[in-house]
């Protein structure tokens, strides 16, 4: 995997990241197009478990916060939740950084409502 950030700004760019199940792709979707985080991190759970991150709800994988370049090879990841602070370091190869896109505020994807199913509800 790329050790550089991935840009959102399109659902394509979060889909060519093959190590994301596709309700994960869905959840960065979702965290770019409800929150206002401009980092969404994923993490395997081998690292998760060595680390004292949260994860975001609904997504085993994927955590919120600052990131910013620490050396060629690890990101330095910060949380700040209520009282907490969390400041770990984490693998460039192990790790995937998603960043939105200056002026993305909302991301299409082709997953449908349930009401796409029904035909023309009148």
């Amino acid at each position: 995997m790329s050790k550089a950030r991935i840009p959102v700004g399109s659902y394509e760019a979060i889909d060519a990241v093959n190590k994301l199940s596709e309700v994960e792709k869905q959840r960065v979707a979702t965290l770019v197009s409800e929150q206002s985080w401009n980092n969404i991190v994923w993490i395997p759970e081998w690292l998760l478990s060595e680390k004292d991150i949260a994860t975001v709800e609904s997504a085993d994988h994927l955590a919120v916060g600052r990131i910013e370049n620490y050396s060629e090879k690890a990101w330095r990841f910060e949380q700040r939740h209520d009282d907490v602070s969390t400041d770990e370091f984490l693998p460039k190869s192990e790790t995937v950084v998603f960043e939105r896109m200056r002026g993305v505020e909302a991301i299409e994807t082709p997953q449908q409502g349930l009401d796409a199913f029904g035909g023309d509800a009148r």
